[in-house]
């Protein structure tokens, strides 16, 4: 059988290894709960345990993206509610303070 009649499981390197008692049937429950094979757990484990450096660095860069963008959006309400609150008047600013305590007060009254 030429390798491009193979199956990929069967061009895959194989590693044989000797457990400790016990980790076998940890291995092994924990795959039937994933339901997966014992291989796949393994495997999937391992690639947990050892990420791809090339792959790692890709999600890296992105989280860099993630957080200039929020620095832009952060620098962006900022700028906005300061346009915003220039507009306030001391008017404006006394009259809802008034309305608010009003509310705390009829609440504080309610609660009791």
């Amino acid at each position: 059988m030429s390798d491009k009649e193979k199956y990929p499981s069967e061009l895959a390197e194989r590693f044989q290894i000797r457990l400790p008692p016990g980790l076998r049937d940890r291995i092994k429950a924990t795959a039937e709960a994933n339901g997966r094979s014992m291989n796949t757990e393994i495997v999937s484990t391992l690639a947990e345990a050892y990420p791809d450096p090339q792959q790692f660095m890709e999600e890296l860069k992105f989280l860099d993206e993630i957080d200039e963008i929020q620095r832009k959006l952060d620098r962006k309400r900022a700028g906005q509610l300061a346009e915003v609150s220039q507009n306030f008047t001391q008017d404006f600013i006394d009259a809802n303070a008034k309305k608010i305590n009003r509310r705390r007060k009829s609440a504080d009254e309610d609660d009791q």
